[in-house]
This record gives C-alpha cells, sequence and structure tokens, in this order.
C-alpha cells in the first residue's frame, strides 16, 4: 500500500502556464451532422512552479514560506492542549527549512506537497500528529487508520482528546446478554470521495479519492463520471482528464499506473461552470460502479 501517493501534481499557483489544448474544436467551426463522439479531447498541463522553503512553523498546522505566504495548511484542525507540542514537533522535524510545493485552497489556507511528493495533512493525520477537520472526507481514512492504531494523539495521554484526561472511573461490568452485531454492510470493489474544496465565481477545485476495495490491485486504472450541470475541467493533479460534452474519463499520467490492492491514490482538478455545480453522483473505475464517500 503507497498512503500517500507518489504522482507529481501539478500546482496552480500565478507562475508561467503552458496550455495544450487538443485538437478543440468551436461550436461555430463544427458541422451541425458531426457527431458528438467524434469530438476530440481536451486536455490542459500546467508546469509546477519553483518550490518554496518552510521559514518558520507557527504551530501544527500553519506555517511561514519563504516567499512571504503565512497560511494554514488545508484540512488540519487546530492543535489541541493536549498533543499541540507533539503537532509542533512534528511540523518542524518534517518543513522547518524543506523544500515543499503549495496551491492556494483560499485566501487563509493551502495545501502543502513536501520534496517526495507526500501531502503533509495526509502524512499528519496519518501519524497522528493532526487532527483532521470535522467532516473532511479526504483525511477521514488516514485518521480512521491512525486511531485504530493509537498513533501519536490517539495514544497516552491524549487518547483522541483534545484536553489531557484525568483519570476515568472503572467501566462497568459487561451485561450478562447481548444483543448479536448487524450483519457487515456489503463493500462494494471501489470507493470514490468526490469533495469541491474551494469555489469562486465561475470555478472551483475539487479533490478526489479513489480507494481499491478488493484484494487485486487495478491495473492502468480508468475513472469515468458525467457532470450534471455542465462543468468542464481545466488544469488536473495525478491524472490526465479527457472530456465529451458532459463525459469524463481520467487515467494516470504513468502509463503502468495501478491502485494497489487496499489503497487509494489522491487526484484534484480544476473546473469552470456557469451555472449550478452539481456534484457527479455515478463513478466506475474499470467497468465497476464505485460507492460514494
Amino acid at each position: 500500500m503507497r498512503p500517500f501517493g507518489h504522482h507529481r501534481p501539478i500546482l496552480y499557483t500565478p507562475f508561467a502556464v503552458l496550455v495544450v489544448a487538443a485538437c478543440a474544436t468551436s461550436a461555430a467551426e463544427t458541422p451541425a451532422d458531426t457527431p458528438a463522439a467524434v469530438t476530440s479531447p481536451q486536455h490542459v498541463t500546467v508546469l509546477p512552479p519553483p518550490p518554496e522553503t518552510v521559514e518558520e512553523v507557527v504551530d501544527g498546522r500553519t506555517v511561514v514560506l519563504s516567499n512571504g505566504v503565512k497560511a494554514r495548511v488545508l484540512g488540519l484542525a487546530a492543535p489541541g492542549e493536549c498533543w499541540s507540542a507533539a503537532a509542533l514537533k512534528f511540523a518542524r522535524d518534517t518543513l522547518l527549512s524543506k523544500p515543499v510545493r503549495y496551491s492556494r485552497a483560499s485566501e487563509s489556507a493551502i495545501t502543502l506537497r513536501l520534496a517526495n511528493d507526500h501531502d503533509y495533512a495526509f502524512l499528519a493525520v496519518s501519524q497522528g500528529a493532526a487532527r483532521a477537520e470535522k467532516d473532511d472526507p479526504v483525511l477521514t481514512e488516514p485518521e480512521k487508520s491512525a486511531a485504530k492504531a493509537g498513533l501519536g494523539l490517539w495514544g497516552p495521554p491524549c487518547k483522541g482528546q483534545d484536553t489531557t484526561p484525568t483519570a476515568a472511573p472503572p467501566p462497568p461490568p459487561a451485561p450478562t446478554t447481548s444483543t448479536p452485531p448487524p450483519p457487515p454492510v456489503e463493500k462494494k470493489g471501489c470507493a470514490v470521495t468526490y469533495r469541491v474544496a474551494r469555489e469562486w465565481p465561475g470555478g472551483f477545485h475539487v479533490e478526489l479519492i479513489v480507494r481499491n476495495n478488493t484484494d487485486k490491485p487495478f491495473s492502468q486504472w480508468k475513472l469515468y463520471w458525467k457532470f450534471p450541470s455542465g462543468q468542464q475541467i481545466r488544469e488536473t493533479w495525478g491524472m490526465t482528464a479527457y472530456q465529451h460534452g458532459a463525459d469524463v474519463l481520467a487515467v494516470s499520467q504513468d502509463g503502468n499506473g495501478s491502485i494497489s490492492a487496499g489503497g487509494q491514490v489522491s487526484l484534484r482538478f480544476n473546473g469552470v461552470t456557469s451555472g449550478p455545480n452539481v456534484a457527479p453522483t455515478t463513478f466506475v473505475v474499470n467497468g465497476v460502479t464505485c460507492s460514494l464517500g
């Protein structure tokens, strides 16, 4: 399992952009009787900017970069009193004076990637050095894994609490009878989390997590979905996207890319829309319909 991903992301910061539009044809130039199926896909690639250096770590989720940007890392909750010192130490050991790449999620929040392309928020949460913000679907699974393993703030003395807990009274005796547990919920072969992390007039930024719930790898994976309200993809991270009208096909930027058994891959893209930004409800990986969340 490769939890942090090894694809090289493409950051949407204000630097020089190389745009490649593959065989784009405007509606005015396309003959009326041309079938929609022969329309060539559009793919846009953005070159990454040079890395910045972390000049200061304010707390477990706030940094100052060498270009003067001071911001919190998207998805990380404010450190609790019980584990704030450990969160600060982890952030300094991992980030201070290290090269990083970042992208703006809002005026006060950024996504942050290390030189090895690991996402810092994912790394910190998976090691128990930080807690995910409430209802953040991207960091839910690594937080559950860290909590189950008792890592960092999930172990003693904090045990998942923001304040140092006092000694608890002994638990009551177990009941002599118990009801049988409910039958396990059938797990589909794949699951997709679709999260609109940021929106602005006419545009939006989406984070996608694709999980392989089977015991075999997804080789040369292909992810398909349909936009319900006329959205268009512009920039991509970790995937190559082909769009025909509402239909989108995303594949790995690595021709031999795969998702390991029980593993997952993180993808991102920017899109534009002229109307409501309604999220897709159906995702298919290699011909298999996935569950959501």
